[in-house]
């Protein structure tokens, strides 16, 4: 019991952290904070816009993640793994430099995995309990 209440006190934190992130970084980009605009591959625009979009996902999913449903797991990994890809299109290479908004993916992805492997999060629909029992 232990082990999924550190999971999903995780999985919660991180969501936390990747809403900050990119609000933080969609900000920089909007007033140029540190010359940011410059250090990207790609219109900073559109890495604005897509930034915020991506903080406003992650703020949708994070109360869906505390309400403990199984298929949040699975749009935090959608999430995490379009954050890591927008990486390599913001820095324009396939070797990027890791940095926290990688490793905070990275991480999100091991325990959404993790969390579905060990049920973290049961299915508590009706519909899906009676599909099985008839499939099964």
């Amino acid at each position: 019991m232990q082990k999924r209440f550190l999971i999903s006190y995780l999985l919660i934190v991180l969501l936390l952290e990747k809403i900050v992130q990119h609000t933080f970084v969609s900000l920089a980009f909007f007033y140029d904070i540190g010359g940011v605009r410059s250090t990207v591959a790609v219109d900073y625009r559109a890495l604005m816009i897509s930034g915020a979009i991506i903080a406003i996902l992650f703020a949708v999913v994070l109360p869906v993640v505390v309400q403990r449903k199984r298929w949040s797991l699975y749009l935090v990994m959608l999430l995490a793994a379009s954050d890591i890809i927008g990486e390599f299109i913001a820095q324009g290479t396939v070797f990027v430099a890791i940095n926290v908004s990688i490793v905070v993916a990275v991480i999100l992805l091991f325990l959404c995995i993790f969390g579905l492997r060990i049920k973290l999060y049961p299915n508590h629909h009706h519909d899906d309990d009676v599909a099985t029992e008839t499939a099964g």
